[in-house]
């Protein structure tokens, strides 16, 4: 069976190791042989050209090779869309299997600029082998990911005290700033450039630590509408939203600034690293045709901030910020728990939204919404594995929830 898969993914095939496309393939030709088999026997059966023996030898050749199947599996812990997750959205391109396109366009395109590792044999290429490598393990830089209102200018703070305080290991901190993941590559790749031979021991996954914090993409863009009221350049050109009531301009159909509604901001355009050049968030400067086809397609893109979020070091959730802290302790390798301080808060309160209104946001997020529902349940895997809860001592990955279906 794996040289049927081989055979039939030959073309994608790249730097001896099995993709993605093969694993599907193998689970595919699997379940055809299973069945196929099954009504071959069904049909001997009723002809009675087996003997009671022969029918037996031939079920339990079946089961071995079913079983086979599924020890590849789980030896080699495939990717996220072998897990489920890809089942409400199998094709990248918004078509079903056997649409236009069908399944290995669909997976070769995700794969053509940043593959998902399918045989994970470093602890520390991905979460689905099991959580990252912590902080103090290494002295590579960190890069903080700071996603806009999300209680990154106060975690900002105190990651860069720590870097430089920890007993452990003395770490460069790189935040500040607000930056996606395509800058991440392209000041990491600079700075790992060795000029004597020529070559560039690059790789983010290995050779830097990444950190970010998320929020529930609702409370973040509703704490970003009124976090733009006290912006200089608002007040400056008398903006109309200034003198709005969040439903006001939720409503208003003229308005022109869009940030607390751009679907991405609240985290899978900075970990997929789509934002365009010259804006507020900087980034490699490049608008490669990668970057268009993330922004054309937004299933892709939110498959590769998934799998760019199990990448990080650490990453916290605002909402569970106690457990966040103790995770950030445990990979900092600190004697105690940190307080996240209380920075660049609104002065004034503002008022609660009702739930209808909510619920139009989150209606206007849908990729936002998905990543930090797989945040959440890849939260909570670390924090099962790292605090070994009800005896867990081998990480579990978490399963990829439905896609959303995109309009357009």
């Amino acid at each position: 069976m794996r040289v049927l898969a081989m055979l039939f993914s030959s073309s994608i095939r790249e730097d001896d190791r099995w993709t993605m496309d093969e694993a599907t393939l193998l689970e595919i030709i699997t379940n055809i042989l299973v069945t196929f088999s099954n009504r071959i026997l069904e049909v001997l059966m009723r002809l009675k050209i087996f003997t009671r023996w022969t029918i037996i030898t031939f079920v339990l050749i079946l089961w071995l090779a079913s079983f086979s199947t599924i020890f590849y599996y789980v030896e080699y812990d495939l990717d996220p869309c072998i897990h489920g997750g890809c089942k409400g959205d199998s094709s990248i391109e918004n078509t079903s299997v056997n649409g236009k396109g069908g399944l290995r366009k669909s997976l070769r395109a995700v794969s053509s600029e940043d593959k998902f590792p399918s045989r994970r044999k470093h602890v520390h290429m991905t979460g689905r082998q099991g959580p990252n490598r912590k902080l103090a393990d290494t002295d590579n830089p960190i890069y903080f990911l700071h996603i806009g209102k999300t209680g990154g200018s106060s975690l900002d703070s105190m990651m860069k005290r720590y870097s430089k305080t920890n007993k452990s290991v003395k770490k460069l901190y790189w935040g500040y700033n607000h930056f996606d993941w395509s800058y991440i590559e392209q000041d990491h790749r600079k700075k790992t450039f060795d000029s004597q031979s020529n070559k560039i021991p690059f790789s983010v996954e290995r050779t830097a630590d990444v950190v970010t914090f998320l929020r529930h993409p609702v409370s973040r863009s509703i704490s970003q509408f009124y976090f733009g009221k006290t912006l200089p350049w608002a007040k400056k050109s008398n903006a109309t939203f200034l003198d709005q009531s969040l439903e006001e301009y939720l409503h208003d159909a003229d308005k022109t600034w869009m940030q607390p509604l751009n679907d991405g901001e609240g985290g899978v355009d900075f970990l997929a690293g789509t934002f365009s050049s010259g804006g507020w968030v900087m980034t490699d400067e490049v608008e490669s045709e990668h970057k268009e086809y993330l922004r054309r397609n937004k299933t892709a893109a939110c498959l590769l901030a998934a799998k760019r979020l199990e990448q990080t070091v650490w990453f916290g959730i605002l909402e569970d910020v106690d457990r966040s802290m103790k995770l950030l302790q445990i990979s900092f390798g600190l004697d105690s728990t940190p307080v996240l301080p209380k920075k660049n808060q609104a002065t004034k309160g503002y008022p609660e939204p009702s739930d209808e209104i909510k619920l139009e946001i989150e209606k206007l997020l849908p990729k936002d919404m998905w990543l930090y529902e797989f945040a959440k349940r890849l939260f909570d895997a670390r924090w099962n594995y790292a605090m070994q809860v009800n005896g867990q001592h081998k990480y579990v990955p978490p399963i990829l929830p439905p896609l959303p279906k995109f309009e357009g």
